[in-house]
């Protein structure tokens, strides 16, 4: 009976898990969003963009310690499921409902990952663009000086040799 009792508190705890796991993909979800906006605009804000991504790397690490806590006390709980699944029927249907949620918010949020690294692409060859010619106009600029520079010499040069 104390083994029942205390797969019971499992079980509660993987419901808990996966309510956590939803609080946290729906910040990573709002988090994605703002990356989203932040590449939509003309300037991008780089500290708030990192500001994003350092918070979405806490949300990542949570929700890889929530999976392996619900793996294991679903690996502990597991046998007693099976064998019992109308004593934990509400706590099933509970977690089944979470799994869709979860499920739908983290296929929404892969689906704006995927905008958000194809507007990335397009900013950074923007910004490569603006680099390379940044380097050609200074290239250049330092070239056209160079050859004035060595023009005036030459023109001075025959300029006094005709007097």
């Amino acid at each position: 009976m104390e083994e029942k009792r205390q797969n019971a508190v499992y079980v509660s705890m993987m419901v808990d898990s996966l309510k956590r796991k939803e609080r946290v993909l729906k910040s990573l979800y709002k988090l994605t969003g703002e990356q989203e906006a932040l590449l939509r605009e003309d300037e991008l804000d780089q500290a708030r963009f990192q500001g994003t991504m350092d918070e979405k790397a806490e949300g990542i690490a949570e929700l890889n310690q929530l999976d392996e806590g619900f793996d294991l006390l679903f690996r502990t709980v597991k046998s007693e499921i099976q064998a019992d699944r109308e004593a934990y029927r509400a706590e099933i249907q509970e977690m089944q409902k979470y799994i869709a949620s979860v499920s739908d918010l983290s296929v929404k949020i892969q689906a704006l990952e995927r905008q958000n690294s194809e507007r990335m692409k397009i900013y950074l060859a923007n910004q490569k663009k603006v680099i390379r010619d940044f380097r050609v106009n200074n290239k250049t600029a330092t070239s056209y000086y160079k050859n004035m520079t060595n023009t005036s010499a030459a023109q001075s040069y025959f300029f006094n040799q005709t007097k």
